[in-house]
This record gives structure tokens, sequence and C-alpha cells, in this order.
């Protein structure tokens, strides 16, 4: 048996069908590009995320408001649904700024967070107001101010009417122009510009640009604009990782007690450190890459049963060619060989363009985000989804091609040719 011959024979006979065989190498190309696609681009979302969290560094606290006795999912599906909890305070802030009892604390920023109507000249916006503590740049690494100053604790104190613009509200209101000094209306109410934050990346929350925020000290924001008396979140900095464990179990007692909390099952407040947030992060990136190369796999499947249909086509149509293969002293082997190397020949061929259309699809997306300001999304491809969508495609141009091929083979010729 010439393998050699056989390949030949296979490829003679996928040019005789070219539209056909077109077809049948698109759904492969189909499958294998959105494999790649999809992998990669949730490999460049993991790099995009793990880089935004990684930014606040390795000593983060994050304290967030919880639902007594439930975890922090069903916490945000209440909240979404209009559930409000208020037992965060500004005075928990206050304790922890207490050096006797926590030394190892070295910032710490509560925040509010509202939407208001913010004017200008004769524009009027509505804008995230974002009320946060005097400590905030230090607490948030990647906020560097970039004109100007932040406003300071004697402002918080006071009640101070000063606001600092994220980079995106400086170019909507005042496109680049000179604003440090000037007046804007919050609310209706004067509030002075004291400075504007440096691009924080393009950072998108909840479909939200983090440049767009407007920030006030944290009081005049529960006071005077939100008619609030409750904190959505507390962040701190601590000196070194090793201090983690021992300030968890001391903020979380010190909570607690202002909180009347008695029983730690029911804490109305969950602290997490950035290793843990990374953790989370992995965890809902490997499940997310699975479910989503597991629906683009459908793709390969479905393509892969197109293949079979086409060469039990096939098949049917060639009884005569196959009738007269046999007669002349072709083999039960080289007759299966013949119609499985064609299937293999379609679904590598197909697996070879859905890879190269992966990679240019992906490398040019990846392109465009970065363009749009996010560039802490890598520049990336998943080779393991090449490797494994180009495996995948030969299994099944095997898997499929087995039974138009074993069928053809088993052809008697004499009926083959009275068939025909």
């Amino acid at each position: 048996m010439n393998l050699f011959l056989i390949f030949k024979q296979s490829i003679i006979a996928l040019k005789t069908n070219k539209l056909r065989s077109f077809f049948s190498i698109l759904g492969i190309v189909i499958g294998v590009a959105a494999v790649v696609i999809i992998l990669s681009l949730g490999q460049g979302l993991k790099g995009l995320v793990t880089s935004e969290v990684e930014a606040f560094g390795p000593n983060l606290l994050d304290i967030a408001i919880k639902i007594p006795g439930a975890d922090q999912i069903s916490t945000a599906m209440s909240m979404v649904q209009g559930v409000k909890i208020t037992t965060l305070k500004h005075k928990d802030v206050e304790a922890l700024k207490d050096k006797e009892r926590f030394p190892y604390i070295e910032s710490v920023a509560g925040q509010a967070i509202g939407q208001e109507w913010v004017a200008y000249g004769g524009e009027e916006k509505q804008v995230l107001i974002y009320g946060t503590s005097a400590d905030y740049p230090q607490v948030m690494k990647i906020a560097k101010i970039a004109n100007g100053r932040f406003f300071n604790q004697s402002e918080d104190d006071g009640l101070a009417k000063v606001v600092v613009l994220g980079s995106g509200l400086v170019e909507k209101f005042f496109d680049g122009k000179d604003f440090l000094g000037k007046k804007i209306k919050i609310k209706g109410q004067n509030f002075k510009i004291v400075g504007s934050f440096e691009p924080q990346g393009g950072v998108i929350m909840g479909g939200i640009d983090i440049n767009d925020f407007l920030y006030i000290p944290l009081q005049t924001a529960l006071k005077q604009i939100l008619g609030i008396n409750y904190l959505s979140e507390i962040v701190l900095v601590i000196k070194d990782q090793s201090y983690s464990t021992q300030a968890i179990e001391e903020i979380s007692r010190m909570l607690r007690k202002n909180h009347n909390i008695k029983d730690p099952a029911k804490d109305d407040f969950q602290i997490t450190t950035m290793t843990e947030i990374l953790d989370q992060v992995n965890q809902v990136s490997v499940i997310l890459n699975l479910l989503l190369g597991f629906l683009a796999a459908i793709s390969l499947l479905v393509g892969g049963i197109g293949i079979m249909n086409i060469m039990l086509v096939s098949v049917s149509e060639r009884t005569k060619e196959i009738g007269l293969r046999k007669s002349l002293g072709a083999t039960k082997k080289a007759i299966l060989w013949q119609f499985l190397i064609e299937g293999l020949v379609i679904t590598c061929l197909g697996g070879f363009i859905g890879i190269i259309i992966g990679i240019v699809i992906s490398l040019i997306t990846s392109f465009v985000v970065r363009a749009q300001g996010l560039s802490g999304w890598p520049i990336t491809i998943s080779w393991l989804a090449i490797i494994s969508a180009f495996l995948v495609s030969m299994a099944i141009g095997l898997i499929f091609g087995i039974y138009p091929a074993r069928k053809a083979s088993k052809l008697s010729p004499i009926e083959a040719m009275r068939k025909e």
C-alpha cells in the first residue's frame, strides 16, 4: 500500500468537488478560529485584571460591606436589587487611624459613591461622585496627581467644598484648558477645583470609566452631597504582608465591637487581601476559559458532523469509482485510507487556516483594546489553544472520517458496479 499515492488520489478527489471541499474546510476554520480567539482574549482579559489588581500593591486590604450570614456573591446580587447595607461608618475609618491600636496601618481611605449632576459653564453632565479620605492617593497607588494637589485632612474635617477631577472630566469639561482654581457646580453647589489625576489606565468598573470620577472630601460627600451616613468600602495599606493575619483579626474585632456583632458568622463586613483577590481572579478566569472554550468547541463538533455527512454523500456518489478500483485490485485498506486521508486533509487544512485567522484577529483585537486606553491588556496568543485546536481538528478528521471510510472499504465491487 503506497500512502503517497493514496494521498495524491485523495487530493485529486477533493479538487474534483471544490465547492463541497470548501464548505467542509470552512466549518473547521470557523471552529478552530473561534477557539483560538476566545481563549486568547480570555488570557488577555486575565492579564489585564491581574495587572490592575497588582498595581494596588500586595499590602492593600479591602473592607467591603456584606449582608450578615451571606457571601459576597449573594450580597452583590442583593445590592443590585436595591438592598442597602448601612453599618460601615466614618467612625470606623477614624478608629483605624489609631496608631497605638493599629501601628502597622500606614494609611486608610473610606469611600462613598453616588451619582449627581455636575455643571460648568453651559455644560451639564451626570457624574459619579467619589467621596473619599485625604489618604486616598497613598492607599490607591495607581492614583497619581497630574495637576495641582489632592485635598488634605483639614479640608475633609472642615467639610470643604473642594474637588479633584478624573482625567476624563478634564477633557470633557475643559478640553485641556486651564481649570485649577475654577468653580464647578455639584448638585447646585460651587466646588473649587484643586487638582486632577493622571489617566488611570482606562480602567472600566461596571461599564464606567474610572477616569470620569469626581473626587471630593468624604465628609463633604456624606453630609452635603449624598445625604447619607454610611460608607460602601474602606481600603487601607499595611506596612508589610506579614501583618495581614494580625490585621484581619484585630480589625475584625474592632468592627464587631463598633457594629455590636457577637457572632462572627453574622459579620456585616468582609476583609480581603490582594492575594485573595488575585486567587479569585485566577479561579474565575479558569472557569470562564473552560466555559468559553467549551462553547467554541461546539462549533468544531458541528464542523466534524458536517464533514462526516459530506464524506457519506461522497461515498454514495463514488460507488462506481470504488467498485472499479476494487475490481482492479485495490484492497479494503487502500480504500479506507483514501477516504480517511480526505477527511484528515480537510480538517488539518481547516485547522491551519483557522489558527492563522484566529491569531490575526486576536492580535488586531488586542491592539484595538490597547488603543482604547486599556494599556494593561497584554498582547498575547494562547499557544495552548492553538495546539489544542489543531489536535482536536485532527481528531475530528479521524473520528468523523472513520465511519464513511469503513463504509466505502466494505462496498462489494460487484454491488458497487451494479448500483451505479
